[in-house]
């Protein structure tokens, strides 16, 4: 995550991440996708985010979108973006 002043920015004033989980809450074939990749153990989950971010900085993704995804590595963001995407079903 971006650091800001040496304290990491929250996940909540990336406005990229707040898309993707309204992206998720919207579109259920992203929300299935997505919610399959969250429901992994961390292990798989981090595995698998890994190499989506890295075949994303191959395709010059939006960089803010990059680090959007990345945060889903974190347990604790992981955790709770499944809660919000599962509570739009």
């Amino acid at each position: 995550m971006p650091l800001l002043f040496g304290k990491k920015k929250p996940v909540s004033e990336n406005e990229t991440f707040v898309a993707l989980m309204q992206l998720a809450r919207r579109d259920p074939d992203f929300r299935e996708q997505i919610s399959a990749i969250l429901s992994m153990d961390d292990f798989n989950r981090k595995s698998a985010l890994n190499s989506i971010t890295d075949n994303m900085r191959m395709q010059k993704a939006p960089k803010d979108l990059v680090r959007a995804m990345e945060s889903l590595a974190d347990d604790a963001v992981a955790e709770r973006a499944l809660e919000l995407i599962q509570n739009a079903k």
